[in-house]
């Protein structure tokens, strides 16, 4: 028999403003737990989120990876041989040795938005700085021109509604009877298919555009060259799409919680302000200690057992990120912030063959971001109360009121 927790709801206003708490009691049942009212299998262990997270055949991603299934063309949610397809398509546009190539781009827009910034002093960073910088960058990356740039935002925050509104579970029933949030979101829903539809007659207007022009530069004039018909337009649109989200949302959100951690412990802001080649560490720490994803779903394809507890054939499993990257079995004081730690090793980008694609561009604008914050404050401190998105699956901000003190240049 699974361990139940109680009847505590992983999807309350509650949970998603400080999830920590419950991930620690997970983490103590040594093992999958089963929530009843939700009928969900939650994989939270270290080792065993890793091993599940490889285990790409016994824990399918092609039911998506949100909790209601739906079957899509894209990136993270297909298994080989598509997935295999798509990813050897973009493997080397975004290698580190690839990324790089980037940087000075990154460093131009990192400055000019902290130019902003400073000058104010006063600043609601998610809007004026945190969410500009990645859309720019993947903007630029796929080559979408600067007058969309505004439209393709707007697109992307739409499907990220949609899909928060949509994980916002409701109970096995499946009734909005009485459910208060289901006007908002079925609002949601209908927004997301709006900007899905957009999304994808846009792409598929610029994959026409690019066809009969090709820059040559820009990943979606590279995609076309590689592709020899191994994918259809369709997918090509999905992966387009599958850049464009992933490659703005997420580091949005980890930009924020690195902001909020350097605050909330200001002897790790000292130690890396003094220390800049702690810069690297300190993004790493960031991704373990609060990370932009804290969670994703499979569907176990086959009875799995881990740890004594039988998972059935067809369950749906939530491998929690978050959690195992706190689990004291793997990280000495895994509820402390420390810059100095050996954080590699963390699942914040997943595991196996869907670990994250984007990982070495966010790791360069965090970096670049990071460096640029440090040599131009004295410190940052937060000037009102901030508002977390409302997300069980994605952590981050909606509004981070900051003050910026400027360094004193000698």
């Amino acid at each position: 028999m699974a361990p139940l927790i109680g009847d505590f709801d992983p999807f309350s206003p509650e949970m998603m403003a400080d999830p920590y708490p419950v991930y620690a009691t997970l983490l103590r049942a040594d093992g999958p737990v089963y929530l009843d009212r939700r009928g969900i299998w939650i994989v939270s262990g270290y080792d065993d989120v890793r091993a599940a997270a490889k285990d790409h055949e016994r824990f399918s991603s092609a039911d998506g990876i949100a909790y209601d299934k739906s079957s899509l063309p894209i990136l993270f949610g297909v298994d080989p041989p598509d997935h295999t397809r798509l990813r050897r398509l973009i493997n080397r546009d975004l290698t580190p040795r690839a990324v790089e190539s980037w940087r000075p781009f990154v460093e131009q827009i990192c400055r000019e938005l902290l130019d902003a910034a400073l000058a104010a002093e006063d600043v609601e960073m998610v809007n004026e700085v945190l969410v500009p910088l990645p859309v720019r960058v993947i903007a630029a990356v796929l080559g979408i021109p600067g007058d969309d740039v505004a439209q393709f935002k707007a697109w992307s925050a739409g499907v990220i509604e949609g899909f928060n509104a949509n994980a916002r579970l409701r109970p096995r029933s499946g009734l909005d009877d009485g459910d208060p949030d289901s006007a908002d979101r079925r609002r949601a829903a209908k927004k997301a298919l709006s900007a899905v539809a957009g999304i994808s007659v846009y792409f598929q207007t610029l994959l026409d555009q690019r066809r009969r022009q090709p820059t040559g530069d820009d990943l979606i004039s590279k995609l076309l060259a590689a592709n020899e018909d191994q994918l259809r337009d369709e997918e090509l649109v999905w992966l387009c799409l599958a850049l464009l989200v992933g490659g703005n949302e997420t580091t949005t959100h980890l930009l924020g919680n690195l902001c909020l951690a350097l605050i909330d412990h200001p002897d790790q802001d000292t130690l890396v302000r003094a220390r800049q080649e702690l810069i690297p560490g300190t993004v790493e720490e960031t991704l373990r200690f609060d990370p932009p994803v804290q969670s994703v779903f499979r569907t176990a394809t086959t009875d799995v057992e881990i740890g004594g507890t039988v998972i059935p054939e067809g369950s749906r499993v939530q491998l929690s990120f978050a959690a195992a990257n706190r689990d004291p079995r793997r990280w000495e004081d895994p509820e402390r912030f420390r810059v100095e730690r050996q954080s590699d090793g963390h699942v914040a980008f997943g595991s196996g063959i869907h670990f994250c694609v984007g990982a070495p561009l966010v790791r360069l604008e965090t970096s670049t971001f990071l460096r640029q914050l440090l040599a131009r404050t004295e410190r940052i401190a937060l000037s009102g109360p901030f508002r977390r998105i409302k997300s069980p699956t994605f952590r981050g901000f909606e509004e981070l009121p900051l003050h910026l003190t400027p360094r004193v240049m000698a």
